[in-house]
């Protein structure tokens, strides 16, 4: 209960703080961190127009019987992302710890990328393989392998942030050279991506080099 309070915080924060009215979630289960995300957003004074929820039947009944806000899709996501009869310019595209269970990541990835506009966030959390969780594809939510994974099918990270929850202790390996060292034990890495569109490559170029200055 505590893990989805803290992670419904961080995605209302960013929810109200970008002005996201159209929300796509997908693996999201029966709902539960929409619903808290939900009412954090309301409680802010912010209005959802949308929200979307993407799981299997099992889950949409449970989503039903809580009577959770928002529409629900029911989709098999394991081998590839059936698109048909949602909308194609989400605000925010979360994936909350939902990319290493599936057999194509990199489809779902791509489908993402054609759901979005220039401005979307795409919120993705991933374990961190210190808390032995399973995975499909074992390195490549590895945090280097998972920058460079998403950044080759057209995102680029604008922030990450830790869990409350700590790992057992264990040093960096080959494939973290870029994990920040107060992140080395957190129990899931949350990242936001965006669109890597040429507006943005010249943004990120600025921002490099002054800080080169």
């Amino acid at each position: 209960e505590a893990r989805y309070q803290y992670e419904s915080s961080l995605i209302s924060d960013i929810i109200v703080g970008n002005d996201c009215k159209n929300i796509l979630e997908i693996g999201s289960g029966p709902g539960k961190l929409s619903h808290y995300a939900q009412i954090k957003a309301k409680e802010n004074g912010f209005k959802i127009e949308e929200y979307h929820l993407i799981d299997k039947l099992n889950a949409k009944k449970r989503f039903e019987k809580r009577k959770y806000e928002g529409k629900f899709f029911v989709k098999d996501l394991f081998n590839q992302f059936d698109t048909n009869g949602l909308n194609k310019n989400y605000d925010m595209i979360i994936a909350n710890d939902f990319l290493e269970h599936i057999a194509n990541p990199s489809d779902v990835v791509n489908k993402c990328w054609n759901l979005s506009h220039d401005d979307t966030l795409f919120f993705v959390s991933v374990p961190n393989w210190r808390m032995e969780h399973d995975f499909i594809y074992r390195g490549l939510f590895d945090f280097d392998n998972f920058k460079y994974f998403m950044w080759i099918h057209g995102f680029s990270p604008v922030m990450v942030k830790g869990s409350d929850l700590k790992t057992p202790p264990h040093p960096k390996t080959d494939y973290e050279t870029t994990l920040p060292d107060e992140l080395l034990d957190s129990w899931n890495w949350y990242f936001v991506f965006r669109k890597i569109t040429e507006e943005f490559s010249e943004e990120m170029t600025r921002k490099f080099n002054e800080s080169k200055k």
